[in-house]
């Protein structure tokens, strides 16, 4: 059985884990960014295994990341780009998306604040 469960980030929430990553990792790749946040989510118990009683029966499922969530994650993604925080590319084998790199650290420094 899987289930989709709503959470509780908001946008601010996913840019600050975001921007928290680039921090520490300034050439890195989309699906990196994406696993900061599930990991985040996992540690919370938002996310993954979870069993429940219910009477006599135990039931286990997966819960899986909200669709919600995969729109603001893609939000601020793209949000980093537009205001040029993080370019496409790291080098010169891997220049395009998924790649990216901090391209202004100054602005990506107003995030953290």
């Amino acid at each position: 059985m899987r289930q989709n469960i709503e959470h509780d980030l908001s946008k601010e929430d996913i840019l600050r884990m975001i921007v928290k990553h680039l921090d520490v990792f300034p050439l890195t790749c989309l699906d990196a960014i994406r696993e900061v946040i599930r990991s985040s989510l996992k540690q919370r118990g938002l996310i993954g295994g979870v069993t429940k009683q219910t009477g006599a029966a135990t039931i286990t499922y997966n819960r899986k990341i909200s669709e919600k969530d995969i729109q603001l994650i893609n939000d601020c993604i793209y949000d980093l780009l537009y205001s040029r925080v993080i370019q496409p590319g790291i080098n010169n084998d891997n220049r395009d998306l998924p790649w990216i790199h901090v391209s202004d650290k100054e602005k990506l420094k107003k995030y953290l604040n």
